[in-house]
Parts: structure tokens; C-alpha cells; sequence
């Protein structure tokens, strides 16, 4: 028994080097690198065997940010590592050789994998070249390095800033086609493909969950093995909410505010509906300045033209009532035109229905003038007579006073005494009808002026009804179809979308 332990801790103390994580680069492994003969690192693994190289990738994500709707670009910091097996490396130590010179790196043959739609990347090397490589004793090769990539997605807008992207990093080899060199994640149980750092935050986008794809394609020059790496994300809203969809919905209650307003108070009204409107006009180009030109419609242009469209159709309905108050306004301006130019005024004929009284004083104005012409002439008439009785040759006063002077002087005073009597009365009679028709020319004139100040005070009333009621109708349906427009508005672009 106790040689049986002897024995076991002699064992344990020969593999004591084994616990070190690596050891470091030794001249051997040097000289195998420069010896063409035995190693050519122009040629694959598996150059000579007809069978393709497999190389393993994974990747930890460590930062992610940046993602911009305006360039469809986002920011990616990640650990990236590749596998494969190249045998012509084994070695005969008891831990892996750790590579940390470059130089060294490039006598070895590794893949060229790349990054296809990156837009720029590039190795961290503050303080040093981050990167390692660990050639394991059996020929596994291990190469871990970290790299900065700006890459592009492309983004579908048609639900911003509701919106959630998927986007897709795509590594394939530049070089090899698939029968040469084929791409593999890593399907390792305790460790995924993709890790990421969990306190990845974001100022206006959440990283939900990466997942693994392939995308192998086919060209001219062959079928090139191709992988995704696919990340799912959504834009968070709140921003938005507070800073676009919520002041703008204000900017539309406080167009409402139009309806409370008087009628008459048209400077106000039309200064509030301006401003709201330019308001609005503005926040929807701040919003278009952060996004690109595309030929499809989003959904903040949706809201932003539908609130434009509400406080537009406030401009509208002020118009509307306006043109209603005034529309009185201007059939009384046609109608004194029509009093003016002689034509049958309104007023007149409201007065004829009402009073009747306008054609009676025509009439008797003609009668007044009638009868002054036949007073006239009966007049001239009794003088013509009287003369012919003072003349001596008319043979009928000849016989009736044939010699007396008395008799014609007398007879010419009873005649000049009756023409004097009937002419007086005939004034008076004219005189007193003259009076009356200026009296009741007054009275009419008076009922007319106030005929016509009582119609155009209705008229004026009326319009103010109608615009009153237009107001006050407007003050529930604005509202109850900006209710309607908001619950179709969320309930499309986040319930069935």
C-alpha cells in the first residue's frame, strides 16, 4: 500500500509542467517554420488529402453601438476566434505554444477569412497587437483576435422609429472556394457560437438575441462557403415618444383651441392656426434630417403628415365659418348696390309684404299731381268766362244789361269773389294733400331705415349661428377622430406588425 502511493505522487509530480497554461515560443518549433521542405505556408493543411480545411469561428461581442439610421451602419467590438487542425504543427511539449509575434503569425498559414459587408475594420493594438494564436501538440491551432468593424445593414424603415432591424454580418473566406477551405461555427455545448457581453447597453437601440446562419453562395469562379452572424434588434421608443410623438400631438390639442375662440376674433385664430401649422412643419424636418431619402412611406411621415393634416383642417373649418358669418355680409352689400342702381332692392319688397304701403303713396302722389292740373284749368276757365261777360259784344249780356254800368260792375265783383274763394280752397285741399304725403313719405323712410338695419341685424345672426355651430360640432369630432387615428395609428404598426 504505502508503495502504491509512492508511486502516484511520483506520477503527479512528472506532469507538474502540465498545469501552465502554454509555453513559450521555442527555436524548434522556429526552425519547423522556416524549413520549406517541411512546412509550406502557402499550402493548406489538407492541400495534398483532396479533402477540404475546416475552420470553427466564434465571436464574443463585447461593445456594440452606433447604430444609425442615416447611414444604415452600426459599430461592432468583438473577440474573434477561427480553429482548424494543421498537423504539420504538432509538436511534442505537454502544453500549447503561445504565438504573439506577427511576424511569426505570417510564417504560418491561416485563413483569409473577411468580412464581406464591413465597411471598415481593424485590429485593436493599443498598447499591443491584441491578438494570440496557441498551436496545441496535436496540430490544433486556436487564433483569437479583436477587431473593430463598422459594417453596413440594411435597414427597412417603412415602421420608424417603431421599427426592429435584423442585421447581418456575413465572414467568408477571399481566396478558397468551399472544396478548399469550409466555414463551420463552432458547436461546442458548454460555450455558444456568439456570446456577447451582457451590459451591452445602447442610447436608442436593445440588442435582443444573436443567432448563427450560413449564406453559401455560388459565383464564377465556384461555390464559396459563406457565415452569418445575425443580430435582432429593437429601437427603443421612448426617445421618440418624448421627443416627436408627443409634442406634436400637443401642437394638435392646442389647434383645438381655435374652436373655443369667437368668431369675430379672426387675427387670433388665424395666428394660432399659422403657428401650430409652421410648428409642426418644422419638427417634421428635424425628423427627416436624421433619416435617409427612401421611396417608400414610414411611419413618423404617416404621423406627421396626419397631424399636419388635423391642424390644416382646422385652418379650414375657420374658413368656413368665416365665409358663413360673412356670406349675409355681402347679399346686403348686393342689395344697397341694387337700391343705388334702382333695381328692386330687398328691403322695399320686405316693406310691400309687410306694409303695403310704398305703392299706396305712388298712387296718391299721381292723384296730387292730377289735381292740381284740373285746378288749374277749371281756374282758367271762370277767368275766360268772366272776361266774356265784361265784353260788350257778346250778344247775350247785351240783352241782359243793355245800358247800365252798375249792373257789369257788379257782376264783375261777384265773379272776381267766387274765382278768389274757389282758388283758395283748391290751395288748402292741395296744401293739406301735399302734407300728408310728405308725412307718410317720412314715416316710410323711417320704417324702411330701420327695416332694413332689423334685416341685416338677422342676417348677421344668422351667419354667427351657423359658424357657432360649426364650432361646436368641431369640438367633438376633431378630437373623437384624432382618438380614432391614434388607436388605428399604434395599433397597426405595433399589434399587427
Amino acid at each position: 500500500m504505502i508503495r502504491f502511493f509512492l508511486t502516484a505522487f511520483c506520477i503527479l509530480n512528472s506532469f507538474e509542467p502540465t498545469n501552465s497554461a502554454f509555453i513559450p515560443l521555442t527555436k524548434k518549433f522556429l526552425d519547423k517554420l522556416k524549413n520549406e521542405t517541411l512546412y509550406n505556408k502557402f499550402a493548406t493543411p489538407t492541400q495534398y488529402d483532396d479533402v477540404p480545411t475546416n475552420v470553427t469561428l466564434s465571436m464574443f461581442i463585447e461593445g456594440m453601438s452606433s447604430f444609425s439610421a442615416q447611414t444604415m451602419d452600426y459599430h461592432l467590438d468583438v473577440y474573434f476566434q477561427e480553429e482548424w487542425y494543421d498537423h504539420r504543427l504538432a509538436h511534442n511539449n505537454t502544453a500549447p505554444i503561445l504565438v504573439r509575434d506577427l511576424e511569426v503569425f505570417k510564417m504560418m498559414w491561416h485563413p483569409d477569412v473577411y468580412f464581406a459587408n464591413a465597411r471598415s475594420a481593424a485590429f485593436q493594438d493599443i498598447t499591443d497587437d491584441n491578438f494570440l494564436v496557441w498551436v496545441y501538440p496535436n496540430g490544433r491551432v486556436w487564433y483569437d483576435a479583436r477587431i473593430s468593424i463598422v459594417s453596413s445593414c440594411n435597414m427597412d424603415l417603412w415602421k420608424y422609429p417603431l421599427d426592429s432591424q435584423e442585421c447581418a454580418l456575413r465572414i467568408l473566406s477571399y481566396a478558397y472556394p468551399m472544396t478548399v477551405l469550409r466555414l463551420l461555427w463552432s458547436e461546442k455545448e458548454d460555450v455558444p457560437a456568439i456570446d456577447r457581453n451582457p451590459d451591452i447597453t445602447m442610447p436608442d437601440m436593445s440588442l435582443k438575441h444573436i443567432r448563427t446562419g450560413y449564406c453559401n453562395g455560388t459565383y464564377a469562379t465556384g461555390e464559396w462557403s459563406c457565415m452569418t452572424a445575425i443580430f435582432y434588434v429593437e429601437r427603443e421608443m421612448m426617445h421618440h415618444v418624448m421627443q416627436t410623438y408627443v409634442p406634436t400631438a400637443l401642437i394638435v390639442v392646442i389647434s383645438w383651441f381655435n374652436f373655443w375662440l369667437e368668431i369675430d376674433s379672426a387675427p387670433a385664430r388665424v395666428s394660432l392656426s399659422i403657428t401650430t401649422l409652421l410648428t409642426i412643419s418644422t419638427q417634421a424636418n428635424a425628423v427627416k434630417l436624421a433619416l435617409p431619402e427612401v421611396s417608400y412611406m414610414k411611419a413618423i411621415d404617416v404621423w406627421m403628415g396626419s397631424c399636419m393634416a388635423f391642424v390644416f383642417g382646422v385652418m379650414i373649418e375657420f374658413t368656413i365659418c368665416h365665409y358663413a358669418k360673412t356670406l349675409e355680409k355681402e347679399k346686403d352689400r348686393q342689395a344697397r348696390e341694387a337700391e343705388l342702381r334702382g333695381g328692386p332692392p330687398l328691403v322695399v319688397d320686405t316693406l310691400s309684404t309687410l306694409f303695403g304701403a310704398v305703392h299706396d303713396i305712388d298712387d296718391l302722389v299721381r292723384k296730387v299731381a292730377t289735381l292740381n292740373e284740373d285746378e288749374e284749368l277749371r281756374g282758367d276757365g271762370e277767368q275766360h268766362i268772366a272776361l266774356n261777360m265784361l265784353n260788350p259784344e257778346e250778344p247775350r249780356l247785351r240783352s241782359l244789361h243793355p245800358t247800365t254800368n252798375d249792373i257789369t260792375t257788379n257782376g264783375t265783383r261777384y265773379f272776381m269773389g267766387a274765382e278768389r274763394l274757389k282758388r283758395k280752397r283748391s290751395k288748402t285741399s292741395i296744401t293739406r294733400l301735399r302734407q300728408q304725403v310728405a308725412s307718410m313719405r317720412h314715416a316710410t323712410a323711417d320704417v324702411s331705415r330701420r327695416a332694413f338695419k332689423w334685416t341685416r341685424a338677422v342676417r348677421k345672426l344668422h351667419g354667427h349661428r351657423v359658424a357657432t355651430k360649426i364650432d361646436e360640432r368641431c369640438r367633438i369630432v376633431f378630437p373623437m377622430v384624432f382618438i380614432l387615428f391614434n388607436i388605428a395609428y399604434w395599433s397597426f404598426y405595433l399589434v399587427f406588425n
